[in-house]
């Protein structure tokens, strides 16, 4: 039965050469640095007792923080292109780490970003946690073997290897004695063909299935910067609003409100758009939503007002209409008393 494994750790951990150790043959270049993230993916394979081994040496992770977003995105792209170069799926996720350095809460912080992308149950069903650099753990003369090292460890590894369901080898990839050589495998591969007896491959179907997942977490990664951002526009149109509350109203009032009720509109959408209907940004949109209606209230109150002032107006304008007929009238009357007093004189006369 043939075995694909793909490898996955940080770049200078001892990845590619633990490849090369599972060919048996050096085909994958080792790299040491420690600060790069690369989306070249290397895949290999060689025959293991009449069967086919295909390893694919997968993304190497630097020291790269995870709350670098360009770093982030090109880990996930390289984690498709991984899946993409064995369309069949892989038996097993080998995790590489290098024996001899202390597991933090970086290192924690990495894992869990391989949930988001692989599956929150990838580490439980796939993976094996390989530690290389065995020699270093020979060199050690305090008569533990690696299985009783394995239980006194505490924190972040032990947590790890809880959750790996203890699947946990130690690998020397310098050593040239072949007996060793041939054990190392022979023990790696026992270790995947225990995981094989679900009759299970992690294929293209799961990683489509994580994606969920995986935009979740790349939109709660960006959360503190759209935050900011959102905040910060929010505070300036709630102080232009203020700016309008407080000066008189005037024919361009209902224009400016019109502006601000678009911008507080347009806010909204970005911030659902950002959201990409995962819920991270939930309590962020209702922010913004409710600062929409406080506009859309304020228009309606100025509409209020303003229908009010042309009401007042044209009230006043109909007072001074009858204002002026009256007074014309009076006016008319009073000439009319004086024609008539002016005839009656002047027929007293004649």
């Amino acid at each position: 039965m043939d075995i694909d494994l793909l490898l996955i750790g940080k770049t200078g951990n001892g990845k590619s050469a633990l490849g090369n150790t599972i060919l048996q043959r050096n085909v994958f270049r080792s790299v040491n640095s420690q600060s790069s993230v690369t989306l070249d993916i290397e895949s290999e394979v060689s025959d293991y007792n009449g069967r086919t081994i295909m390893v694919v040496d997968g993304p190497g992770v630097g020291d790269t923080r995870m709350d670098n977003e360009s770093a982030k995105d090109l880990v996930i792209n390289s984690m498709k292109a991984a899946i993409a170069a064995n369309p069949r799926g892989y038996h097993a996720f080998l995790l590489v780490n290098k024996f001899g350095t202390r597991f933090t809460a970086e290192d924690k912080e990495t894992v869990e970003f391989l949930k988001e992308i692989f599956g929150e149950d990838f580490v439980r069903d796939f993976c094996i946690l390989v530690l290389t650099y065995g020699d270093s753990f020979e060199g050690e003369d305090d008569g533990f073997t690696f299985q009783q090292w394995c239980g006194r460890q505490i924190g972040v590894f032990k947590d790890l290897m809880k959750e790996c369901c203890h699947r946990v080898i130690l690998i020397d990839n310098r050593s040239k004695d072949e007996d060793k050589k041939q054990k190392q495998l022979d023990e790696l591969v026992t270790m995947v063909d225990n995981l094989r007896w679900r009759e299970k491959r992690y294929t293209h179907e799961e990683f489509r299935e994580a994606k969920e997942q995986r935009k979740t977490y790349i939109v709660e990664s960006k959360l503190p910067i759209i935050e900011k951002k959102t905040l910060e526009e929010t505070k300036f149109i709630m102080h232009s609003l203020e700016i309008i509350q407080k000066a008189k109203s005037t024919e361009s009032t209902k224009q400016d409100l019109w502006q601000l009720e678009e911008k507080a509109k347009e806010l909204h959408k970005s911030v659902i758009d950002q959201d990409r209907g995962t819920g991270v940004l939930l309590d962020l949109a209702q922010t913004v939503d409710c600062m929409v209606h406080v506009i859309e209230d304020e228009i309606i109150k100025n509409e209020i007002k303003e229908q009010e002032r042309k009401t007042k107006l044209e009230h006043e304008a109909l007072k001074r209409e009858e204002t002026f007929q009256m007074l014309r009238d009076r006016e008319r009357q009073k000439q009319q008393q004086q024609l008539e007093e002016i005839n009656r004189k002047y027929n007293y006369i004649m």
